[in-house]
């Protein structure tokens, strides 16, 4: 781990942790989660008194500076709750972003019973909620880049959008190769129509069998000691407690691998922290304006990248600065654009539903992946996915790599000190230069299919993710087309 990694961890660990969980609150006991299953199907909705019954409740916020959060730090609202288990599952995949989608959808397959819960009321994360209109990171940017290293689910699920046409024309990154996605040869970038994608989602999700539950917000685990045991969700249905045998956290901040307890490495307060973004899509271009026009394009239609924003992005005050200010600006923008000759036409067709969040919480794992495995494109024994997506923030400057892709090893996927819970998507165990790759879609997909492989497979056997046979594991994934340079064999030695 490098020396400024350590810093952090050694920093920020507890205090983080403190701003996240809830303090002084009860552990579920395993034995509650199991009565509730137990009980007939009306009686199921059981009680959580043993987690919440008489608890204190008390969320503490790091580093605010606003004269609000100093005048209310100093006091605490304490709550006595009762919250009823309403299902159990074998998996339960929190967040349907790109990662946790691929997640549910390769946990199903491989025959759990899995739940995928969602905020919003779609899925797709970043990609559609988020505008970020482009899967980036199927293959290398520049050569060598023979290998397309995302295969598998994820390109199953772009052969679904490119059958309900939603492929973009165009995109705004440059190729010295072409390939051809209409036929599943996928490039570095696929760009996309964010309603195509809602609905690819949906149709896999159907077909595989995942339940969903949308609308639904995930505010912190279940546990039993150390072991998660389910989620707390909240909803307009209330407050309710879902168990499972393992969960997946694909929250993309470590939501819940952090409130468990999960050491966790956070950004410098200056640096090397990637900013957030508004993605907007401008709607009524001129036939006469050739090319992506700096975006993705889809006809008349472009989706760009919007005003920036730094700072915390798990702060909502920062948050909300953020929104307010990054919305005024881009009206401002699209105006003077629109005062342009020849651009009358052009118009604000859509803002992403909330900015665009790059980067936040690293949870530690069994190994951190380190910036110089990226660099070098290091190989692990027990590899799971394979990330070849560039650096683009690397101390300033796109960095792209001179071999087809570093390994992701599945212990960076198991954390520390915490059970039944598998990470993935951008909160992985890497240091901040491998997360500037690992966070792209198309590789935090390759992820998510190892992570729900994996969570069914620990659910199957009931043995807690750290044992996890990976010979195993990798046969599967080999066998449901991932690509990990590897050929499905008794010896696991890379080819």
């Amino acid at each position: 781990m490098a020396a400024h990694e350590k810093k952090w961890q050694s920093l920020v660990n507890r205090q983080n942790i403190g701003r996240r969980e809830f303090i002084g609150v009860a552990l579920c006991s395993t034995v509650a989660a199991t009565q509730a299953r137990r009980r007939p199907t009306p009686e199921r909705a059981g009680v959580l008194t043993p987690a919440f019954a008489g608890a204190s409740l008390s969320l503490r916020k790091r580093g605010s500076t606003s004269e609000t959060s100093k005048k209310s730090s100093s006091s605490t609202y304490h709550e006595t709750m009762e919250t009823p288990i309403v299902a159990h599952y074998q998996v339960v995949v929190a967040g349907g972003g790109p990662s946790g989608l691929i997640a549910a959808l390769a946990a199903a397959r491989s025959g759990a019973k899995t739940l995928l819960i969602e905020r919003y009321g779609f899925l797709g994360g970043n990609g559609t909620a988020g505008l970020m209109t482009c899967y980036n990171g199927f293959r290398n940017q520049r050569s060598p880049e023979k290998l397309q290293t995302v295969k598998g689910i994820a390109a199953e699920y772009i052969a679904e959008i490119v059958r309900l046409g939603g492929i973009a024309d165009s995109d705004n990154y440059a190729r010295q190769f072409q390939h051809n996605v209409h036929k599943g040869d996928l490039p570095y970038c696929v760009g996309f129509d964010p309603e195509a994608a809602k609905v690819a989602a949906l149709n896999m999700v159907k077909k595989d069998g995942v339940q969903l539950r949308l609308h639904s917000w995930v505010v912190g685990p279940m546990l039993d000691g150390s072991k998660v045991t389910g989620v707390v969700v909240q909803s307009k249905s209330g407050r309710q407690a879902i168990a499972a045998d393992i969960v997946v956290d694909a929250t993309g901040d470590g939501d819940i691998a952090a409130q468990a307890g999960a050491e966790f490495m956070s950004p410098a307060e200056k640096g090397d922290r990637m900013n957030m973004s508004l993605m907007y899509r401008l709607g009524g271009l001129p036939s006469s304006i050739e090319g992506s026009y700096g975006g993705i394009r889809i006809g008349d239609r472009v989706v760009k990248w919007g005003p920036g924003f730094g700072g915390d992005g798990l702060d909502v005050e920062n948050l909300t600065r953020a929104e307010v200010e990054t919305r005024l600006k881009l009206w401002d923008d699209v105006q003077m654009l629109r005062s342009k000759p020849g651009m009358e036409s052009v118009y604000l067709m859509q803002t992403a539903t909330g900015i665009g969040v790059r980067e936040t919480l690293r949870i530690l794992g069994e190994y951190v992946v380190t910036e110089q495995d990226a660099i070098n494109g290091t190989r692990f024994p027990d590899v799971i996915a394979i990330s070849s997506n560039p650096m683009p923030s690397y101390q300033g400057k796109r960095f792209f790599f001179n071999h087809e892709g570093f390994d992701i090893p599945y212990r960076s996927l198991v954390p520390k000190k915490v059970e039944g819970l598998i990470l993935t998507g951008r909160c992985i165990s890497c240091e901040q230069a491998p997360f500037q790759s690992a966070r792209s879609m198309a590789p935090a997909m390759a992820i998510g299919h190892a992570s729900g492989c994996a969570a069914a497979m620990a659910a199957s056997a009931q043995v807690p993710p750290r044992r996890l046979n990976v010979k195993a594991l990798q046969n599967l994934l080999l066998s449901q087309n991932a690509e990990l340079r590897m050929v499905q064999s008794d010896d696991r030695r890379p080819i």
